[in-house]
């Protein structure tokens, strides 16, 4: 009996290496294709007692057209761990070819019901993000329906929003560069909002007394106001009003969400720094310093542009560059790892604007 699948199928088209191409292969035909057959063919593909009635009589199925069979699978030997292959899968993408092939991995294994935990996706974005390709994230995330990237925690926002203030750093502040960067910033802020993005929570599970949506927590606006600071300080007496409004209100809501006085690692509850994928990765110093240092930056360059524009606005701005200053010093003294310590040179060392 041939099975046909309702659907469309991930396809992967050639790479730029024959290595890259065969563990795809492997992707798709060990771990993706699977999903298509019906749940009693799976699990009949899984069992041992099937194992030799399945060597001469395979499970045939039809996917747009292309026919597959499915002989006996041992899941503890045969089946590749899946984490572990999508990761080393993206690892080695390095030509515009081998990207061509991000969304139908991520696609796919969403559609075969793999589950991971946030530090997949996080891991997942900083290889892309180091790559220069946050955008391909972003693009992931606004196919969420298929993808699965949900923008649903602190640490894939705040990695994103690194991220894209890290492309403006990295060209030096080039203008269109940096416009382009302030529009991803403002894209990520949206997604957040929409229903597919919002954290899920238990039945009876609330925001806690003072917590903030992940939309409203400062840490997460200080990036747009970061790359608008940028554009108003790059542009001078010529800038876009547009933006300049934008600075303005996103500096409003940065002073209004963070009050005079607290670190901004107390403006969330304390209670959400005991758990690691709410708050709690903060908690080590270097990535601390990896995901504030922008900020601060971003707090400076907001504090010139401002002064001369409303010297109130870029007051209350300082008092809280200085806390956030104490703090990222802190953690600086107390990193292990270099990332922290390479983004803080990057920001400080660099004809930042």
């Amino acid at each position: 009996m041939v099975y046909k699948a309702q659907t469309s199928i991930a396809q992967f088209t050639p790479t730029s290496s024959p290595e890259l191409d065969k563990l795809l292969d492997t992707i798709r035909h060990k771990i993706i294709l699977p999903a298509y057959l019906p749940t009693d063919q799976r699990k009949k593909m899984f069992s041992p007692k099937y194992e030799k009635k399945l060597q001469s009589d395979p499970i045939i199925i039809e996917i747009d057209g292309e026919v597959f069979k499915f002989r006996y699978q041992n899941p503890f030997k045969d089946i590749p761990q899946t984490r572990r292959s999508v990761v080393n899968a993206v690892s080695r993408f390095e030509a515009p070819e081998d990207f061509a092939n991000l969304r139908p991995l991520i696609e796919g294994v969403a559609y075969a019901q793999r589950h991971f935990d946030p530090s997949f996706y996080c891991k997942i974005l900083r290889v892309l993000g180091a790559k220069g390709r946050i955008f391909d994230v972003i693009e992931l995330a606004r196919g969420v329906a298929r993808s699965g990237f949900r923008l649903d925690s602190s640490e894939k926002v705040n990695e994103v929003l690194h991220w894209v203030q890290m492309k403006a750093v990295d060209a030096d502040w080039d203008p269109a560069e940096t416009a382009q960067a302030f529009r991803w910033a403002e894209m990520v802020l949206e997604l957040m909002q929409e229903e597919d993005h919002l954290p899920k929570r238990h039945k009876n599970e609330h925001l806690l007394k003072g917590e903030l949506p992940l939309h409203r927590d400062p840490m997460v606006l200080l990036a747009p106001l970061h790359l608008a600071a940028a554009l108003v300080s790059k542009q001078g007496a010529e800038a876009d009003e547009a933006v300049v409004d934008k600075l303005v209100k996103y500096a409003r809501d940065v002073v209004r969400l963070w009050p005079q006085g607290k670190k901004l690692s107390e403006v969330q509850p304390a209670a959400l720094y005991e758990e690691y994928d709410k708050m709690g990765y903060l908690q080590e110093p270097n990535k601390y310093v990896v995901i504030t240092a922008p900020l601060l930056r971003g707090l400076e360059i907001a504090i010139d542009a401002l002064d001369t524009r409303n010297s109130d606005l870029a007051a209350q701005l300082r008092s809280r560059r200085d806390m956030l200053s104490a703090e990222v010093e802190e953690a600086l003294g107390k990193a292990r790892g270099n990332r922290g310590k390479a983004v803080y040179e990057k920001l400080y060392n660099n004809n930042a604007a």
